[in-house]
């Protein structure tokens, strides 16, 4: 039964991932994008190490994201002032409108694949993956 939850778990998150990927794609984003992009929303300033940490990704997978993101007009790498041999990565105006308009699209995909769920099912379901992740 344990083997058939986490191929579950498994497709779901594939299922919602590729979703969310074709929302975000008129964008120019991809889910990776819109992570840093919350990361730096939710904390004004950060470094590729702490993105590192913070999403999940490999340090090549991340040099590519900030890069495009760079490229897009996104964010702003700076040395910083502590450290020259670190950069830090600050959102843009341009930036934050994108995230605004991703987050809206999100919240769409989001509707999309609960909208046959109930209250108590999401809360549910919500309540069980806070606890795996928690490792209780």
């Amino acid at each position: 039964m344990h083997v058939r939850l986490g191929m579950l778990l498994r497709q779901a998150h594939r299922h919602a991932a590729r979703a969310f990927a074709e929302a975000l794609a008129p964008l120019d984003l991809t889910p990776r994008h819109y992570g840093v992009l919350l990361v730096l929303t939710r904390d004004g300033v950060s470094t590729q190490r702490d993105l590192i940490g913070q999403t999940g990704s490999d340090k090549a997978g991340m040099t590519r994201t900030v890069e495009d993101l760079e490229t897009l007009g996104h964010v702003r790498r700076t040395p910083s002032p502590t450290d020259r041999r670190v950069a830090e990565i600050r959102l843009t105006d341009r930036g934050r409108a994108a995230f605004t308009e991703a987050t809206a699209l999100a919240e769409e995909v989001g509707r999309g694949l609960f909208a046959g769920f109930t209250e108590g099912e999401l809360a549910t379901v919500e309540s069980v993956l806070s606890r795996l992740v928690a490792g209780e």
